[in-house]
């Protein structure tokens, strides 16, 4: 189990398992894949200055995120990918 500041979850062969963001319960598998786009995609945002962003849990509740908090996902995010196999 990987408990993080802001997310948790398991991780199985090449995939995580995300049960919990932000305090809030959820039930998603990331492929590897999938992990290095979302990596890309928050470096750039990160990059870039944005000072917020909202992201959708179970397709239907958006949850903001400030600036230092979209920082510590995309590093909780680098060291989940670092530990795919």
């Amino acid at each position: 189990m990987e408990e993080n500041s802001l997310i948790s979850g398991d991780i199985e062969e090449n995939a995580f398992v995300l049960t919990k963001f932000k305090h809030m319960k959820t039930q998603s598998v990331i492929s590897r894949e999938r992990l290095e786009a979302i990596c890309d995609y928050l470096m750039k945002k990160v990059e870039s200055g944005e000072q917020e962003h909202f992201i959708t849990l179970n397709d239907q509740m958006p949850v903001r995120i400030n600036h230092s908090e979209m920082e510590e996902l995309l590093q909780e995010l680098i060291d989940i990918r670092g530990k795919l196999s």
